[in-house]
């Protein structure tokens, strides 16, 4: 299994194990903010860091730097995605869910459809360089930070999210 093919199935099994959990939990933990804060903000995108917030910033985020790297040029820079026309999002909950579904399904695709040139393209990004390849490891790590908040989230409010490393593939290698 070489490197791509790892991240595909690294980044596939963290969302679906997300997704997973996230369809089970009750209505009410989508807007919840158990414990607030003056500093309970991501920047200009979420006001308040709730379960809702974060999918849908998760979403769109993984969703933007897949088409962008998808069409990054060599030697190019990718801007941040604020002020950029973003996904419309669902409703909290199952809808949300089924969107975020849909959504992975299309980032893989574009993903596993990336040449080995593509993946070896440098690019610039908040001042720092990058490898296509390189990214998207930025992109699984961005991902599990913000899993581990809406497990935070999750645990304030009584409700026990599965293990982490118990992703949903059972046979077969993972990486």
């Amino acid at each position: 299994m070489n490197e791509h093919e790892r991240f595909l199935s690294l980044f596939n099994q963290q969302v679906t194990l997300s997704l997973n959990t996230l369809e089970q939990i009750p209505a009410a933990l989508w807007s919840s903010i158990p414990a607030d804060s003056e500093t309970n903000y991501l920047g200009q995108r979420i006001s308040r860091i709730t379960i809702e917030a974060l999918t849908g910033h998760l979403m769109r985020a993984e969703d933007y730097w897949s088409t962008t790297l998808a069409n990054m040029a060599p030697g190019g820079e990718m801007v941040p995605p604020v002020g950029i026309p973003m996904l419309e999002l669902a409703s909290a909950g199952q809808p949300l869910v089924s969107q975020y579904r849909g959504v992975l399904e299309n980032n893989l695709n574009r993903i596993r459809a990336m040449s080995p040139q593509q993946l070896g393209t440098e690019f610039t990004f908040i001042g720092r360089k990058y490898t296509v390849q390189g990214f998207l490891w930025a992109v699984y790590a961005h991902h599990g930070y913000h899993y581990g908040q809406i497990d935070l989230l999750l645990r304030q409010q009584s409700y026990l999210p599965p293990e982490f490393l118990e992703l949903p593939q059972l046979g077969g290698l993972i990486a």
